[in-house]
Parts: C-alpha cells; sequence; structure tokens
C-alpha cells in the first residue's frame, strides 16, 4: 500500500513543481554593494552536523559491527513518537488504523535498516524490513536472564536431536573478498564441555559453508573465544551460524563481529564520505535521548559498557559507539566536538515523552537524574574525561586507562535538549549557571551553551523569556542553543543578542543546535511538497527539492551577522531519509542534502555583501547572493534556482571597483525536483565544473540559471 502510494505521490508532485515557477523575470539587475553585512568572516563553523543515538539506525549502521543485538537483549518496540515522525501511520490522524511495518516499501529503506533475527537453524529468519511492536527479533528461541554480565539476558541454545547438528544463526552479514573478520563471544556449557563450530553460509544455503571455525572446550564457566576470520574468497551477503552438536546446550552472551579495518569501530567507507559531508562542528549524542544519557555507560571496553534502552525513541543503544568513538570519529574530518549534556531535574525520576501529562505509564525510573548538583557533578567529570591531562584529575586518568592518552579537546557543551519539558525559564537559566560555574572550575575555556527554544503550555516560550534568561546566565553561557526559520525568529533572536552583548560587554552567540532545512513561517508540508497522503516529510526529507531548501537557508544564515556561530542540520546518517547520508551495508554515499553540504563547507564565500533594495522572502523560491572570500581576493556569487524554469541573473558589480578576469563556477543540478541519491545511483544530483575567463558588458555580469540548480561562480 506505502509503496503505490509513495510511486503515486512522484506522478502527484511533479504537476505541483509548476506553481513554484517563477515565471519570466524581467532582467533588472542586482547591484552588488561593497558592504559588509558582518564586521567579521563567516564562522569557520557554520555547517555542522547532529547526531543522535537510539534514534533512525544512525550508529549502528555506520558502526562496524555486523550482529543485530549482539548480546541477545529484549528490543524495545518503537515508540509512537518515532512512528509519527517517520510517518509510518496509515493515517497520522487516526494511529487506529495501524502502520506499516514492512519498511523496503519505503524509497528511503536501504539494508542499513535492517533488524536480522536470531533464529534456530535451519529454520525461519523472518524478513529483516519488518518491524512491529510485537516482533523480539527471535525465532524459535527465547532469551533468558543473566548472562556473562554484558546487558541483562544472554540466549541458551539447546540440541535435543540424537545425531544431527543444528545452529544459531543470523542473516544479513555483508562480506567482502579480501577483508579479514573478527569475532568475539562468551560462550558456557550446561553440561558436559563440548566443542562447537561456527560457520558461515552464502545467504539462503546450507551445502557448503564459505568459511568455519571451531570453538573448543566450552565448559561450565563463562569464558571468551575469538578468532579471525580471513574471508579470500566471496563477495556478498552471508549467514552467521554457530553450530553444535546433539543432545547437548550452551549459553552465550556478548556476541561481536567486525572487519578488522575499522577506525576505532567506524566503518572505513563511512569516515570516508563523512569526510566529504566536512562539518564544522558535530553534536552528540541528542537530541532527546541525551537527557537519559549517562556518559560513564558509554565509555571504556566495549565487554564492560551494558546495553540500554532508547527510552524515548525505541529500540536499543548498545553504548558501542560513546565519548571517545565519537571524538575520533570528528578528528578524522577535523570538526569540533559538542557534546549535549544531560541537565537533572527531579521530574526526571519519571518521565515518558509520549504521555507527558502522566509520566508513570512506562516502567522506567530515573532517580539518579533527579538531583541538579549531583548533575552538575557528572557533568564536570565528563569534562576532565575529555579535556584534562593525565594525572591530573581522576576522570582524566580513567580516560588514559582506556586507551586515549592525549585530550579528546571538546570546546561546546550544550545544556540538554528541549528543556522546557521540565524546566521554566528562569529556572533552567539558574540551572545554567551551577552546571556551567561547576564545568569550568575543570576548563575554564570550554564554551558552555544555553537552551533557548521552546516553551511550557500556557507559559510565553523561552524565546519571549530570553531577556530575562540571559539576565540571570549571560556571564556564566558562551552561546545560544536555539531552533530557528534562518528568517525573522533567527533575526530577532539574534538582535536581542546583540543588543545584550553591547550592554554587558558580552560576546554571546547564536547557533542552531538542530536545524530542518524547512521554515515555521511556511506550512512545513507545503513547503516541502509534501502535503496530505500524496508525499509525506520522510519522502521529502531526501529529495532536490529539499536540498535545494538547504541551500537557500544557508544563504540567509550568511547573512546573519557575526553572532551566527553554527547550524547543525539534523542528521547524519540514515534517520528514514532525514539525512546527508545514508550507510546501506554494500557501501555509504551523500544523500541530495549531503552533495549541497559538500559544497558549502568548501565554499570560500566568507564576507557576504549587501545588495541594493534586496532583501529576499524565505518564501521566494529564485535567490542571489554576493560574497567575499576571507581575504577580500575573490568575489563569490550565489545563484539559488529553486523553480521549473531556466532563469536570468545579472549582476552589477561596479561598486566594488575592482576587475574580474576569470571566472570559474560549479554548479549542482539534477533533472527533477523528487531526484535523490540512491547505493546503485549515487550522482542522481549532478556536480559540473567549468573555467574561463569573465565577461562583461557595461559592468553587468549575467548568468543563466538553469532550472531546479545553485550555482556558485568565483570571480577573480
Amino acid at each position: 500500500m506505502i509503496r503505490k502510494r509513495i510511486l503515486m505521490a512522484v506522478a502527484a508532485i511533479l504537476p505541483a513543481v509548476s506553481l513554484l515557477a517563477a515565471g519570466p523575470r524581467d532582467e533588472k539587475p542586482f547591484i552588488v554593494t561593497a558592504e559588509e553585512y558582518s564586521k567579521t568572516p563567516l564562522s569557520p563553523l557554520l555547517y555542522g552536523n547532529f547526531i543522535e543515538l537510539g534514534y533512525g539506525r544512525q550508529v549502528e549502521a555506520m558502526y562496524s559491527e555486523m550482529l543485530f543485538n549482539r548480546s541477545f537483549e529484549h528490543f524495545l518496540p518503537y515508540r509512537d513518537i518515532n512512528k509519527s515522525w517517520y510517518d509510518l501511520y496509515f493515517d497520522e490522524s487516526d494511529h487506529e488504523k495501524g502502520y506499516e511495518k514492512d519498511w523496503s516499501v519505503f524509497d528511503w529503506y536501504h539494508s542499513g535498516y535492517e533488524h536480522n533475527s536470531w533464529y534456530a537453524a535451519p529454520g525461519d529468519p523472518g524478513k529483516g524490513s519488518v518491524i512491529f511492536d510485537e516482533e523480539t527479533f527471535f525465532h524459535g528461541l527465547t532469551p533468558s536472564e543473566g548472562g556473562s554480565g554484558h546487558g541483562k539476558q544472554c540466549l541458551t541454545v539447546s540440541n535435543e536431536e540424537d545425531s544431527e547438528r543444528l545452529a544459531l544463526a543470523q542473516d544479513g552479514k555483508f562480506l567482502v573478498r579480501g577483508k579479514s573478520y573478527s569475532f568475539s563471544g562468551m560462550f558456557k556449557s550446561e553440561g558436559e564441555p563440548f566443542d562447537a563450530q561456527i560457520r558461515f553460509f552464502k545467504q539462503g544455503e546450507w551445502d557448503n559453508p564459505i568459511a568455519a571455525f571451531p570453538i573448543k572446550n566450552i565448559n561450565a564457566e563463562f569464558s571468551r573465544k575469538e578468532f579471525v576470520f580471513e574471508n579470500t574468497s566471496f563477495d556478498g551477503y552471508a549467514t552467521f551460524s554457530l553450530w553444535i552438536p546433539p543432545k547437548s546446550s550452551l549459553t552465550v552472551d556478548d556476541f561481536s563481529l567486525k572487519p578488522t579495518d575499522n577506525y576505532y569501530g567506524w566503518r572505513p567507507d563511512v569516515v570516508e564520505v563523512f569526510k566529504k559531508v566536512n562539518p564544522g562542528v558535530v553534536r552528540f549524542p541528542g537530541g532527546c535521548f541525551a537527557s537519559f544519557y549517562d556518559w560513564k555507560e558509554g565509555v571504556g571496553p566495549l565487554s564492560e559498557r551494558v546495553p540500554t534502552d532508547s527510552y524515548f525513541w525505541g529500540g536499543q543503544n548498545y553504548n558501542d559507539v560513546g565519548t571517545a568513538e565519537f571524538a575520533m570519529l570528528c578528528k578524522a574530518a577535523g570538526s569540533e566536538m559538542m557534546l549535549c549534556v544531560n541537565v537533572y531535574h527531579p521530574s526526571k525520576r519519571r518521565y515518558d515523552v509520549d504521555f507527558p501529562d502522566g509520566q508513570n505509564k512506562l516502567d522506567y525510573e530515573f532517580p539518579k537524574f533527579m538531583s541538579l548538583t549531583e548533575g552538575a557533578k557528572a557533568a564536570a567529570d565528563w569534562v576532565a574525561y575529555c579535556n584534562l591531562p593525565a594525572g591530573s584529575h581522576p576522570m582524566a586518568d580513567l580516560r588514559v586507562s582506556h586507551g586515549f592518552t592525549e585530550p579528546f579537546g571538546v570546546k561546546f557543551w550544550e545544556l540538554d535538549n528541549e528543556v522546557f519539558r521540565w524546566f521554566e525559564a528562569e529556572d533552567y537559566a539558574w540551572a545554567a549557571v551551577v552546571y556551567s560555574r561547576e564545568m569550568k572550575k575543570v576548563d575554564p575555556t570550554i564554551q558552555i551553551g544555553l537552551s533557548s527554544y521552546g516553551g511550557r503550555p500556557g507559559k510565553p516560550g523561552y524565546h519571549a523569556d530570553l531577556a530575562k534568561m540571559l539576565q540571570i546566565a549571560g556571564k556564566d553561557i558562551d552561546f545560544l542553543a536555539d531552533r530557528g526559520d534562518a528568517g525573522e525568529t533567527t533575526r530577532t533572536m539574534i538582535g536581542k543578542l546583540r543588543e545584550y552583548n553591547a550592554a554587558n560587554s558580552t560576546s554571546i552567540k547564536y547557533c542552531d543546535t538542530e536545524w530542518l532545512a524547512y521554515n515555521t513561517d511556511v506550512k512545513r508540508d507545503a513547503y516541502n511538497m509534501a502535503s496530505g497522503e500524496e508525499a509525506t516529510k520522510s519522502f521529502m526529507f531526501s529529495k532536490w527539492l529539499y536540498a535545494l531548501n538547504l541551500l537557500k537557508n544557508f544563504m540567509s544564515f550568511q547573512r546573519m551577522g557575526e553572532e551566527m556561530l553554527f547550524v547543525n542540520v539534523n542528521n547524519l546518517a540514515n534517520t528514514h531519509s532525514q539525512c546527508v547520508m545514508d550507510t546501506p551495508k554494500e557501501g555509504a554515499y551523500l544523500t541530495a542534502p549531503g552533495k549541497a553540504m559538500e559544497f558549502l563547507s568548501r565554499s570560500p564565500a566568507a564576507r557576504v555583501l549587501k545588495i541594493k533594495d534586496y532583501d529576499p522572502s524565505m518564501k521566494e523560491d529564485f535567490q542571489v547572493q554576493a560574497a567575499w572570500d576571507k581575504d577580500r581576493e575573490r568575489l563569490v556569487l550565489y545563484i539559488c534556482n529553486r523553480t521549473g524554469e531556466k532563469l536570468p541573473a545579472i549582476f552589477d558589480l561596479n561598486a566594488l571597483g575592482t576587475t574580474f578576469k576569470t571566472c570559474s563556477l560549479t554548479r549542482l543540478q539534477a533533472d527533477s525536483p523528487v531526484a535523490m541519491n540512491t547505493l546503485e545511483n549515487q550522482d542522481a544530483i549532478k556536480v559540473s565544473n567549468t573555467a574561463g575567463k569573465a565577461h562583461f558588458k557595461k559592468g553587468l555580469f549575467k548568468v543563466e540559471a538553469p532550472a531546479w540548480s545553485f550555482t556558485e561562480l568565483i570571480l577573480k
């Protein structure tokens, strides 16, 4: 049903696109002035990203671990908020009509979203793309409590046959010829000691194993077994299986299967694509997830990190990706890190995001997240773990014991996410003071971010209360962690910030901590051509029209002034198409928004120039911009044509008093507004480059911008 609906959506959308066409433009030139929007160049961190644990199969599909639910845990069903946001419900206004359980019908689906069940083999493996509330992801098997200590559960497997070996198996292991794979797991016999065997088979075939490895002397005490599989001959999908002899029984726990060429646990191909995104700053570990995150659960040896439920979103967080892994990923791309800190509050004892007025509807209790002073101490310890040298603090020595001698150097620290769920605006500001002072005792060089968006029902909201919040916390914070729209909301907030800075000799900056490329002053769905059943927002997130909106919005962010610090595009990877990179098992690639981010992060535009009598509305789908590079040696011109027509742009550059002789052009373009990059077609969004002489006529420079295109011209 959904597949048919999406295919119909494309047909329905294309005629609607013509409504966005600008129609014939008069050829009045854009008069570029020498006046700059800001006294300083654009922040080098402006183009940021965002990673959230336990949400949207982000880190799971980026990480190198190949076994799903490697510790055999109970898998929390995905929550209502998850299904709503990802447009899984057949009717958002009536959830009783049900939701789509087979994710493979959506065009954003790829193999990185697979939930491969553990099953008794030979037997039924289930379908990895089918995810519903009652699915345990164990077929013919039942986990039990306890185990080796890694998580709450383990799995006991018994073979009652008289003569046949039987197996525990999991499909979906994508193997590459020439790669090596390391296996590790905990084993315990439930009877006499015996030997078992791990075999890899071509998926769906059980006759001849690709490779087999003995697991010897499984006895009554848990012991770790390990081997390295040198894959010399097989390319494709394989089944991992553990075969035990007749009349034997064993308990297993804490399994792991990874390629040996992983980069601190990350897939190397993912790291290379992440480098292309080139974010200035990356936010972690949430989002909503951060509000119940205990950072100590994500450090140290992986075998000592306990998997936990993803409380907000449903599903599982294995804690394989923690502080060190995040730090090493950012190091690979030269990105600054921003850690989102859990600010404790008494109401966090019992909280459920689906039922904010009925917090006791789930069995979770978080008494350890209630005390503000204890929370500030935990945050300060996290700063010490990340930033202090060996020998200066117990937490720094803990990091060293985990194998990281050098500090991670985390500069940015955001004080929680969507804090309006718990705090009145002024109460939160006082909490920020407590946290900031405790954290800066450890490292005075860090920068603290104050959440400045949202609000409680019946209250003015944090935006309206910003002056009161700054009066309390302004001297203890360094940036606002806001959510604006690249339009009037952001301008208004920056105006208030500018006023406070001038009166108090402070230099607080502004950031958009978690940004989507639509505008709150325009109906979200209509703005992205996602209306009704025809096309959901999850459908549009991956499309070129959405990427063009991202580019157009960033042109507005560039005009905001020196207070504009960074904007974190939501999200980095996967997340049901809401991302800049997709990471199926077969290989990682940039999405349409990812191509936009790759371009923006490398554009030399640094000093945006005002254009006479031109202040484009966010609703306008044909926009231009002009900027000097940092050293005012090159002029950068942007043309964003988010319409269905080829349109001209004429720039009058006479006021700059510069003779330009050469021009290089970079253009991002697609054949359709609903074009999207996929594993099979990673270049649906085309990038072209040309260079030559700059041609002027009476000081005017004219460019034709094709439909659905973004053009950058660099004049020298």
